[in-house]
């Protein structure tokens, strides 16, 4: 996972040729409103044509907001002090669940009924940084971090309550990346200090860890993008940035939890900040986006065969971007501006 400078410059042009193509397949750059924001969003769809985003908000409070299809409801703080970047997932039922850690190091959530936020609760946990949360089966969220002593930490919720905290011992650095498996199982990665600047991930079947797994590679990111592809060439897809600021991308191909079930990384070429955010379009195919060493947001597709290549949408953005499956071969992502006022787009 190395880039070298006439890769970068090659790159750059490729991504340059591919600028209006991505105009016609991705709408312009949304105000999600006026409210600033202090780190990146995190969306999820709790049903098909709709979503929700959260994010850090002045005076470390959460910030929540909606989108009916068309505009976008505006950001509302949910009471309570946070610490963390939060984390969305769809709980499969209709409903979303955003998790951030709390002001004593562990985690709290707001669940998205489809018409109304929950107060913050505490799921309780001690994590170091922010989770990573992921659907199990209809109506089950896993919400997974970094625990105390450098392994993961996870709990359940199950629509109604968080179950007692599960560990996995380890040693890793930064918050991991999740994504269900489609099957009731979710893949986390995570940057292993055994081995500096090591990948290795973890599966959770639903009611135990596995072991963690060397898959290989250098990447010094602490944001990967775990999303669940289905169709023929695999399961999931991961995405991280490598040590030379390129973005990578390895697919767990199904069978036994081993490293011989990863295809190993294949390179997407880039000069991306490390965190590229994934969503799932269709069966076999996927979209993620980035913020780039221009502060502009890039997408790039794998439409079940290929990659089409990086392609520039704009905006001067910080931070990384969230993407999220809305159903209809869609997919909204959501970045924050220089600003601190996020937009968001919907492609391909």
């Amino acid at each position: 996972m190395k880039t070298h400078r006439m890769q970068y410059y090659v790159v750059v042009f490729t991504m340059l040729c591919s600028l209006p193509s991505a105009w016609a397949a991705w709408s312009g750059l949304v105000s999600m409103g006026t409210t600033v924001v202090l780190s990146d969003p995190s969306c999820a769809s709790p049903v098909a044509g709709e979503a929700v985003c959260a994010a850090r908000g002045l005076g470390q409070t959460l910030v929540v907001n909606k989108w009916n299809g068309s505009t976008w409801s505006g950001w509302k703080v949910i009471a309570g002090t946070v610490t963390s970047n939060p984390s969305c997932s769809p709980d499969l039922a209709g409903n979303a669940v955003c998790a951030v850690r709390n002001d004593a190091g562990g985690i709290s959530a707001t669940v998205y009924n489809g018409t109304a936020w929950s107060a913050l609760t505490n799921a309780g946990g001690q994590i170091t940084f922010e989770p990573s949360c992921a659907p199990l089966t209809a109506g089950k969220v896993l919400c997974v971090a970094r625990n105390t002593t450098g392994g993961f930490t996870s709990s359940i919720f199950n629509g109604t309550s968080w179950s007692p905290f599960k560990t996995l011992k380890g040693s890793v650095v930064g918050a991991p990346g999740c994504g269900s498996d489609g099957s009731g199982a979710v893949v986390c990665l995570a940057t292993s200090t055994t081995q500096i600047f090591t990948v290795v991930a973890a599966r959770f079947s639903g009611t135990t860890w596995s072991s963690f797994v060397n898959i290989g590679g250098n990447s010094t990111t602490d944001r990967y993008s775990c999303t669940q592809l289905g169709g023929a060439l695999g399961v999931l897809t991961c995405a991280a940035r490598s040590t030379g600021t390129a973005q990578f991308v390895n697919t767990f191909t199904g069978g036994a939890w081993a490293a011989t079930s990863w295809t190993g990384w294949g390179g997407l070429g880039g000069v991306v900040n490390p965190g590229t955010s994934c969503a799932q379009v269709a069966t076999g195919q996927l979209a993620c986006a980035t913020v780039a060493s221009d502060a502009a947001l890039w997408v790039n597709t794998f439409n079940g065969a290929a990659w089409t290549g990086w392609a520039r949408l704009g905006g001067t953005d910080v931070g990384n971007p969230s993407c999220t499956s809305i159903g209809g071969a869609r997919v909204l992502c959501s970045v924050v501006g220089l600003n601190g006022k996020a937009t968001s787009t919907v492609g391909p």
